[in-house]
């Protein structure tokens, strides 16, 4: 069970979709239109990781949108799968004959300011890097041909403009812990997984207040659901 690196773009546009390696300094032929394309049939595809989760719940508390906590983001706009048949997982919610993402509305993002890193990405992603590099960057490559013409984007200005600080020290954090978290998992085993899923939601998904910085949050729930699951193994 690998979970050291979740591609956002096989995620949102499924696991066959191929990407390919670009470098901050590459222009790629990309012009957003704003159609809502990207955010259509993607049904079980957009992932919300937890300062997705986080972001959103200020987003929408912010504007009266019927959210007061962390866990009204997943019960009311997201639901849970599992990762490798062990790993949970939210989802956002889909709408419609053409599964279009929850947030589409008159054929806009009603949540840009406040929308999942892979939606601000997208059709770039993002995975921890090696030999020195703190990140690797990748072009999702899909059927949506429109998008790719018409302008030009160079990489690092698209980077500096969506992907947020927090975001990258969110993913640092992530790239140190999901190893030792995916073998402990592994260790535990099919029913080991089921008697703590509980644990896992809540260290991994719940436990955050929206009125208190996420960082210092997510680490010390990292590290309390890591204790956890020494204990059991």
């Amino acid at each position: 069970m690998d979970l050291n690196h979740i591609s956002g773009c096989a995620v949102v546009q499924g696991p066959q979709k191929a990407v390919i390696p670009v470098r901050p300094k590459d222009q790629v032929a990309f012009s957003c239109r704003l159609c809502g394309d990207c955010c259509r049939h993607v049904r079980d595809r957009i992932m919300l990781e937890p300062l997705d989760a986080y972001n959103l719940g200020r987003y929408l508390r912010e504007r009266g949108a019927g959210v007061d906590n962390i866990e009204d983001v997943y019960g009311q706009h997201a639901h849970p799968s599992l990762l490798h048949d062990a790993y949970p997982i939210f989802l956002l919610n889909t709408q419609g004959e053409d599964q279009s993402c929850i947030f589409l509305k008159d054929g806009k993002c009603s949540i840009y300011e406040g929308r999942p890193r892979v939606c601000r990405l997208y059709p770039f992603t993002v995975k921890g890097g090696d030999r020195g590099r703190r990140f690797m960057y990748y072009q999702c490559l899909d059927s949506r041909a429109s998008h790719f013409g018409g302008g030009k984007v160079k990489i690092g200005d698209w980077m500096y403009r969506n992907f947020t600080k927090d975001a990258k020290a969110f993913m640092e954090m992530e790239a140190s812990m999901l190893p030792e978290l995916g073998m402990l998992l592994r260790e535990l085993g099919p029913d080991g997984r089921r008697q703590f899923l509980f644990r896992l939601l809540y260290y991994r998904y719940y436990n955050y207040e929206l009125d208190q910085p996420f960082l210092p949050q997510y680490q010390e729930n990292q590290r309390q659901l890591i204790l956890a699951l020494r204990e059991e193994v």
